[in-house]
């Protein structure tokens, strides 16, 4: 699957997410890590541990919101790609 859809489908299935929300930035990584070809990495999910969604004060277990993906990250070395999902420090 592309990069895209593997979020996607983590966001949906995992976290309860509608759907996902790439910015320009996060968009852009992902057309180059295709392009270089690792879009077959797996991918690490990279958001706050304090909820399911992207919103630490959403407590419980959140469904149907639009999970914003930041930037894409890659660890070539260690073999995968990791979105970062809203503000992650």
């Amino acid at each position: 699957l592309p990069i895209v859809e593997k979020i996607r489908i983590i966001a949906q299935k995992v976290y309860g997410a509608q759907d996902i929300e790439l910015s320009p930035v996060a968009q852009s990584q992902v057309d180059r890590y295709t392009q270089q070809g690792f879009g077959n990495l797996p991918i690490c999910m990279a958001k706050t541990h304090l909820s399911l969604s992207h919103q630490p004060e959403r407590k419980g277990v959140p469904t149907g919101f639009i999970l914003p993906i930041s930037d894409v990250r890659a660890s070539i070395g260690a073999g995968f790609i990791y979105p970062l999902v809203g503000t992650v420090s």
